[in-house]
């Protein structure tokens, strides 16, 4: 079965009705999220926006300007600018740097702690003010795995995430968002020079074409690596990354006694 392209249009409808319901059902009073700078948070306000309203809507700005470009943080205040929210910037670096007083050093930890500090402070503004934490993520950092569980992975509803990174990003051009946030190069800034594709081992456009042939049309690694000339050891590596992060795609399983 061939894989249709998605009507980002109706895919817009949708994820506008979908933030509505969710706010609605859970009797909140709007949605909290961080603004990174980057496409995907960028897109998730503007649909937030859309959906509730301005006034509704509060960005976080929680860089750790040990790690973050400064470029990042006048990006989020750019969106936030445009679309008339509020905002709380919040460096995270000092937090941080308590916990490690007690902590031994490693990079990947570290980096984790830093998401999982960010989804903190998130639950913290979501209690004052009564309002739902809205996720970022998308399609293809859920399948493969690409998020920090109990971090970025830690919120009450995941709007964006049946879109692909390339779709956020013609979607991003049809909400009219700067075209330097939709160009820009994906990172979760867990550390200096962090960069998602470079960690990954391939581009987003690779990964969400592989993605689409394995899930959509149901091809085996041979066919996906002919059809799209690479090496199969290479597919094989991108859907080992789906199998090892099926965990952090489900709850935590309960030992069932009765």
């Amino acid at each position: 079965m061939l894989a249709t392209e998605l009507d980002l249009s109706s895919a817009r409808r949708r994820i506008i009705a979908f933030i509505k319901r969710k706010v609605e059902e859970s009797q909140a009073d709007g949605a909290v999220l961080g603004i990174s700078g980057g496409i995907d948070s960028a897109v998730a306000a503007y649909l937030c926006v859309e959906a509730l309203g301005s006034r509704r809507v509060t960005g976080l700005i929680m860089p750790d300007l040990r790690a973050t470009p400064g470029e990042d943080v006048e990006d989020a205040k750019l969106v936030a600018s445009e679309l008339c929210i509020e905002t709380k910037e919040i460096d995270v670096a000092p937090i941080h740097k308590a916990y490690l007083k007690s902590l031994e050093s490693n990079r990947l930890a570290e980096g984790n702690l830093r998401a999982r500090i960010r989804m903190s402070l998130l639950y913290y503004h979501a209690n004052l003010m009564n309002r739902l934490v809205i996720g970022t993520g998308d399609r293809s950092e859920l399948l493969l795995g690409y998020f920090t569980k109990y971090g970025d992975g830690g919120v009450d509803v995941l709007p964006i995430a049946d879109l692909y990174k390339t779709e956020v990003r013609r979607l991003g051009e049809a909400l009219g968002i700067n075209r330097h946030i939709v160009a820009k190069r994906s990172s979760p800034r867990l550390w200096p020079g962090h960069l998602a594709e470079s960690e990954i081992g391939m581009s987003y456009e690779a990964i969400d074409r592989l993605f689409k042939l394995r899930f959509e049309e149901g091809l085996e690694v041979p066919a996906i690596a002919a059809r799209m000339k690479l090496n199969r050891a290479k597919v094989e590596l991108i859907l080992a990354k789906y199998q090892a992060s099926e965990h952090k795609r489900q709850m935590p399983e309960i030992c069932k006694l009765r």
